[in-house]
């Protein structure tokens, strides 16, 4: 078997350690395609008006090839998947990312859109996260848990041989997961704000932060969402498509059968 691991913390992140660890004990040939620094939060960009750069790492970690890309996550996985890769991959998995991806957070994160990247070529992928900002958050143990679901999504039995997941980890100890709840996004989920500050120079700026308590005045408790199952120590197991088209939108077919773009033009 052959993984693809990726991620959007960038290639130095110990959490990309933990998941290569976790595709090497599953005996695989591991690929390490990241950002060579910090590239949270990018959604699916891709790099389009300048070169994507490349430079092989030493194989420190017992992968087959580590590369450090000078772009996006989303432009690691497609470098990986056209140039670097000798063959397609049989799995990409992306992560850990420090930090959860739940709710609305799918939309902007690097992680899950790295993963849904390898999906649209036809690959079978999962995204990663620890649920927690905190800086000293422990990754101990994280790699033997993400094997195990591994493990058990390989042996599954899928609607579609693309398949795509975001799975999101509770911060406790691995020990104490209380098991895994197949989940759906929470839709209420909004707690990005701003802090409103001054620069020395007299200029007004705003810092972007998480503010928990707005979020929270968000909080739901049914047992489907992501954020209920990490709350109550489940991992939470969301099945993902990037089929967004919506239609069953009311009146809007019928409202535009009767246009004529001739009489208005």
């Amino acid at each position: 078997m052959r993984i693809l691991v990726t991620n959007d913390d960038g290639i130095g992140a110990p959490g990309i350690v933990m998941l290569e660890r976790a595709a090497q004990r599953l005996g695989a040939e591991v690929y390490v395609v990241a950002p060579e620094r910090q590239n949270s939060a990018q959604s699916h960009a891709i790099t389009i008006h300048q070169p994507v750069f490349a430079r092989e790492l030493p194989h420190t970690h017992g992968e087959a090839r580590r590369i450090a890309v000078e772009g996006t996550p989303c432009d690691c996985v497609r470098l990986a998947l056209i140039k670097l890769l000798p063959e397609k991959p049989d799995l990409c998995v992306s992560g850990i990312n420090h930090g959860g991806n739940l709710g609305w957070n799918i939309f902007f994160s690097g992680t899950v859109s790295a993963a849904a990247e390898a999906h649209s070529f036809g690959v079978p992928s999962v995204a990663f996260s620890l649920a927690s900002w905190a800086p000293d958050v422990k990754w101990e143990g994280t790699d033997l848990l993400c094997a195990a679901l591994l493990r058990r999504l390989l042996a599954a039995k899928h609607s579609r041989p693309d398949w795509l997941y975001s799975v999101n980890l509770p911060a406790i100890d691995p020990r104490e997961v209380k098991g895994v709840r197949v989940t759906r996004q929470n839709p209420a989920v909004k707690g990005d704000n701003f802090v409103e500050r001054e620069s020395p120079d007299g200029r007004r700026y705003f810092w972007p932060v998480w503010d928990e308590m707005k979020a929270a005045h968000a909080r739901h408790d049914n047992p489907d969402y992501d954020t209920v199952a990490i709350r109550e120590g489940f991992v939470s197991l969301t099945p993902m498509r990037y089929e967004v088209s919506d239609m069953n939108e009311p009146g809007v077919k019928e409202a535009m059968e009767s246009f004529q773009p001739g009489k208005v033009m």
